[in-house]
């Protein structure tokens, strides 16, 4: 199979969509399939790489990006206008059998004019903040795509969901077009627990600070502000001292130290900025408890990170994903961060290594990549055969 990938973020640009899309890539890849991948460029990143024996392609297009982790809609349309013209040159050389589009917009507005004009069928996978409602700083501009994402939605072979709450919140704007959910993955073999993590270390007589941990992007979306003013609350309901690594970057950071020295917390929260391979991984494994407070997401990568790991989870309830990720392995709040984390420390940990063993059995017997790649490959092939 030949797939042409459209994405306005692949790693190092971007944050868990982006991630997702290198590693369906190199899966798709690894089992064989020829797949290029649409990108922008950033900083001093190459304009082509070939991977996997030349399998697996990555063309970076030279639109305007400020910022590794985000972007802003001007440069969305920057983006589709140049890879346009990419994706013209590249469908002029070669035949591909169909395109996977990250996400809805701006990717989905390329593939919907690809189809048009080279008869290219595409899937769209949803991301969180291609969905009307999803993000505020968007409000006006879903306003201004609302009718073109619905044309994007009709003319696409599948539409994919990462979560049900992700489903849900799609069909909430527009039920007129079934919506399938594949789930992220994890790479278990990067993502693993500290050695001896599945043992109990001593119960509830372990000594030093409760180590939590919170992995995402620093913007406001993310709740990291709602858990702050808990810290000092937890420390004297559990008589435990705690410390709070926020990992990641972003532009709330400052917002974020201004409301820890409001509160008298600052001495409890470390932010580590942006981590990636065994840096990240090894954060994972020096921590107890991984927080994350998001009000809206897909489905988190980083939880399913966190779960590979061995760690116990607390999600907002609310939270799309969380009703899949979250349940004898880990702790639902309702926003009252305080009480959530009060309750699961005081548990000791005895529980939280018998919640994160059932992290790491949840995500590595359904939620490996592999397991998602193999989904997404039988939907492609459905779409092509015609039986999707």
């Amino acid at each position: 199979m030949k797939i042409l990938i459209i994405t306005h973020e692949y790693p190092p640009v971007g944050g868990g969509g982006a991630n997702a899309c290198r590693a369906l890539s190199r899966n798709f890849a690894a089992e064989g399939h020829f797949v290029h991948v649409l990108t922008v460029r950033y900083g001093d990143l190459p304009y082509r790489e070939e991977l996997y024996s030349g399998r697996l392609v990555i063309t970076r297009v030279n639109a305007k990006r400020s910022a590794r982790d985000h972007c802003s809609a001007a440069e969305m349309f920057d983006y589709l206008k140049k890879a346009y013209k990419e994706a013209e040159s590249v469908l002029s050389a070669e035949t591909y059998d169909i395109c996977l589009c990250f996400f809805g917009i701006p990717g989905g507005v390329l593939a919907h004019r690809l189809k048009k004009k080279y008869a290219l069928p595409y899937a769209v996978r949803m991301g969180g903040g291609d969905i009307p409602g999803f993000q505020k700083r968007f409000k006006a501009l879903y306003q201004v795509v609302g009718p073109e994402l619905r044309m994007i939605w009709r003319d696409a072979s599948a539409l994919v969901a990462n979560s049900e709450g992700l489903r849900k919140m799609a069909e909430a704007f527009c039920d007129r077009y079934p919506v399938q959910v594949i789930p992220n993955g994890v790479d278990t073999d990067i993502f693993y627990p500290a050695a001896g993590k599945g043992t109990d270390p001593g119960g509830s007589g372990k000594k030093g600070p409760v180590q939590l941990l919170t992995v995402c992007r620093i913007i406001e979306r993310k709740g990291l502000k709602d858990v702050i003013p808990c810290l000092n609350t937890i420390e004297s309901r559990t008589g435990r001292s705690v410390r709070w690594t926020i990992a990641g970057s972003g532009p709330y950071r400052e917002e974020l130290e201004r409301i820890a020295e409001e509160y008298d917390a600052a001495d409890k929260i470390v932010f580590a900025g942006h981590k990636e391979g065994e840096a990240l991984a090894q954060l994972y494994r020096s921590a107890d408890i991984f927080v994350f407070p998001s009000l809206r997401e897909g489905m988190p990568n980083a939880v399913l990170e966190a779960m590979a790991s061995g760690l116990p989870i607390v999600m907002r309830k609310e939270c799309q994903g969380a009703e899949e990720l979250v349940k004898d392995n880990g702790l639902l709040s309702d926003g009252s961060f305080a009480d959530t984390l009060t309750e699961l420390i005081n548990r000791g940990e005895t529980e939280w290594i018998r919640m994160g063993n059932i992290s790491r059995k949840t995500v590595t017997e359904a939620y490996t990549w592999k397991h998602t790649s193999d989904k997404y490959l039988m939907l492609l092939d459905r779409i092509l055969s015609g039986k999707a």
